[in-house]
């Protein structure tokens, strides 16, 4: 349970049959100087770092009531405290691997609307995953307007100049602190699947066109959130972001045509009083229907053009894919009768796989429909999580055999395409084709 990497030894601890390493800094605390700054790598430590427990969420607004609340947020066991101090990572590695193992590894960026979420939320228990022999890593990124406030205030030294995206950044430096140090915990740092569902997949399909994450990963899972022309919303323009920014500008009291002094009040304020002023900027950029408030942004630097763009000129990773949404989705809302051929995440996700296999690349499209028991939600935004993480026994609704063998299902599906970027390498007579144009396979799950 003790490994050395490259920053210090780090003990783990034996849990549900893994071995985990709980809350591993990746970066230093983005707290004083650093808020508003891109990651810096960590310090190096003398002795053992206990990495026994998950460390702060990031920063964000409460969490009470409402559907998620219910879904993901109410059972104890998994409530942590939130900070700005909270660039850590999680690690869970099959009991009986050492760093002879090189097996192969998938790092989950977490969804939450670039708002809400961590690494160690329900249902991201990984157990399930683990026993197929894999290690998988989950992670924080910082959120809201500390993650994704934009300005110009916020450039340095001539980097940045539109601010934000501190929270992509993040994220990137974990899979390069993955790529490094990985092998210590028995990982193949040359088979690294990223992937993420909602918010955490538009970052990493940011990523991936941004160019960024070449060589670091070797296959991308999109649930729910990436695809060609995504209904979810494009990148955000400097100005249009610089708007929101100026909203919060002005909840901190700050006079926003004094440099200096806007400065003072994003560094200095302390972060109970600042998630206070964010939560009040965040309602008036729903209510003045602005849509999402701090989102990943056209910055010139990581990300050069609109998503689309990049994706029709063939920025996109040359590596396998999985992508997919759900039968209820948020994009359906609205639908009298939801179907595949009316959904528009389904519709964008087949569009880039489309995209992809023209260019001899390999693009595997799944929909999930099955309608969750306990009350009318059906299949939402975010009920695949349950049984891609095989974390069920969690769950407060009354499942039935079938979601738990459509849960060992997905588990086989998804872990073989961590192992060998192909969902079918165990070797099942129900493939999972891939995705042509002239095919349009698509894998359903209900």
């Amino acid at each position: 349970m003790l490994v050395k990497t490259k920053y210090g030894e780090i003990e783990g601890i034996r849990e549900r049959g893994c071995i985990v390493y709980k809350g591993v800094p990746y970066a230093k605390a983005p707290i004083g100087d650093l808020r508003f700054k891109k990651p810096i790598e960590p310090d190096k430590w003398q002795g053992v770092y206990k990495a026994d427990h998950f460390r702060d969420r990031s920063l964000q607004g409460p969490q009470r009531g409402g559907f998620y609340y219910k879904e993901f947020y109410s059972n104890p066991e998994f409530d942590v405290p939130q900070s700005e101090d909270s660039l850590y990572l999680n690690i869970w590695v099959p009991q009986n691997a050492d760093a002879d193992s090189k097996l192969p590894v998938a790092v989950y960026v977490h969804g939450g609307a670039f708002l809400s979420g961590a690494g160690s939320n329900l249902p991201f228990v990984c157990d399930k995953l683990v026993q197929e022999n894999v290690i998988i890593v989950t992670l924080n990124y910082r959120l809201g307007a500390l993650g994704f406030l934009c300005h110009p205030y916020l450039a340095v030294n001539g980097e940045n100049e539109a601010g934000g995206n501190y929270g992509l950044w993040d994220q990137l430096m974990a899979f390069k602190w993955v790529k490094e140090n990985i092998a210590s915990f028995g990982g193949d740092p040359d088979k690294i699947t990223a992937f993420g569902q909602s918010a955490g997949a538009m970052s990493l399909q940011a990523l991936a066109l941004s160019g960024r994450l070449e060589g670091l990963v070797s296959g991308m899972i999109l649930q729910s959130g990436g695809g060609y022309k995504n209904p979810l919303g494009e990148l955000r323009t400097p100005d249009k972001a610089a708007e929101i920014a100026e909203m919060l500008f002005e909840e901190l009291g700050a006079d926003a045509s004094d440099k200096r002094n806007v400065l003072d009040k994003l560094i200095n304020t302390p972060s109970d009083v600042l998630i206070e002023k964010i939560g009040a900027t965040i309602g008036r950029s729903f209510q003045e229907k602005k849509g999402m408030p701090f989102v990943p942004v056209l910055d010139g630097e990581l990300l050069t053009d609109s998503l689309d763009k990049l994706t029709d000129e063939g920025h996109y990773l040359k590596i396998p894919y999985i992508l997919g949404c759900n039968g209820d989705d948020i994009t359906t809302e609205g639908n009298a009768e939801k179907r595949a051929d009316n959904n528009p995440m389904h519709l964008a996700n087949i569009s880039y796989a489309g995209k992809v296999s023209d260019n001899g690349g390999k693009a595997y499209v799944y929909y999930f429909d099955r309608k969750m028991p306990g009350d009318d939600a059906g299949s939402f935004h975010s009920a695949e999580l349950w049984y891609v993480f095989g974390s069920l026994e969690y769950c407060w609704r009354p499942l039935e055999e079938k979601d738990y063998a459509l849960s060992r299902e997905m588990i086989t599906y998804w872990t073989d395409f961590i192992k060998t970027g192909d969902p079918n390498a165990s070797g099942r007579e129900a493939l999972w084709n891939c995705y042509e144009e002239a095919d349009g396979f698509v894998k359903k799950f209900e």
